[in-house]
């Protein structure tokens, strides 16, 4: 059993997150590189766990993971938006899942303050802040959150678990915008692959399938999707779907000091999206 860092002090991490999409011969790519503290605050009435996120530096990384020092309209858009999230008060399950974000009510200030801004400079964005309206209401904004891709792998869920040579721990998860704008039900499964002799140094392999009993499990709305490419009907195509990523764990501190993950969805030769997340802690003492 894995117990997790309880110390109050702040720890610096970079991260990356990247997206490849290729739609027939067309290929876009996104990458971002986020530079931030986690702070362990205490614990909730409930008794979960509070962190502090705090962002300090976004870039996004042109195709060659080179930072991209004159941003085009859309990033700076997307720049502008992802300060809302510059500090989190974050709530996490005693096993180190994400249950959601407290501070709900600032960052919805955030949003208001920043979408008259946005209404002001720009009169094409109204889809857009449309979208963001919708997120960020009550009912939606914990769920928008809780499957981010980013905070579904940081938060790992193995602390205070039992590991099992026999079995992995098993997890369902949704993996949020997998094809296209689809949210895609998994269940992952996390096993100890390395270890050493004193149990200082381990790494934590994980994996996944689809969860296609699941039923969030968008099929209709993929199909549809399907058709917008393909733009005949009748042609079959099956989903091809790899997961593969590891966290390097130092049980005696209690500390994920490193991360990797990256998974695949494809369709034949119609659709492939990739998505790949790493994160390093700079310090570990």
């Amino acid at each position: 059993m894995l117990e997790l860092n309880g110390q109050y002090s702040a720890r610096k991490y970079t991260a990356e997150i990247m997206n490849a999409i290729i739609k027939g011969k067309k290929v876009e790519h996104s990458a971002v590189v986020l530079f931030f503290t986690l702070q362990f605050l205490g614990n909730t009435e409930e008794g979960n766990l509070k962190y502090k996120s705090s962002v300090q530096r976004r870039l996004f990384l042109d195709n060659k993971k080179g930072p991209v020092f004159k941003p085009s309209k859309a990033q700076k858009l997307a720049l502008s938006v992802a300060k809302i999230n510059d500090e989190l008060i974050l709530e996490v399950s005693k096993n180190y899942k994400f249950i959601g974000i407290i501070n709900v009510e600032e960052v919805q200030k955030k949003w208001r303050k920043l979408k008259g801004v946005l209404q002001e400079s720009f009169t094409d964005l109204q889809t857009v802040i449309g979208d963001f309206d919708w997120q960020m209401q009550t009912e939606n904004i914990q769920k928008i959150y809780r499957n981010d891709v980013f905070y579904n792998f940081f938060f790992s869920n193995f602390f205070y678990q039992e590991f099992n040579t026999e079995k992995s721990l098993e997890h369902k998860k949704i993996l949020n915008n997998s094809i296209h704008n689809l949210d895609i039900p998994i269940i992952e499964k996390k096993t100890i692959t390395q270890q050493d002799l004193l149990f200082q140094n381990i790494t934590i392999s994980t994996s996944a399938e689809l969860d296609t009993q699941n039923e969030l499990f968008p099929l209709e709305k993929m199909n549809v999707f399907l058709g917008s490419l393909l733009g005949t009907k009748g042609s079959k195509h099956s989903l091809d779907f790899k997961y593969d990523g590891f966290y390097k764990v130092k049980p005696r501190i209690g500390l994920i000091t490193e991360g990797h993950l990256v998974y695949t969805f494809r369709i034949k030769d119609i659709y492939t999206k990739t998505t790949t997340i790493n994160f390093n802690l700079e310090k570990d003492e």
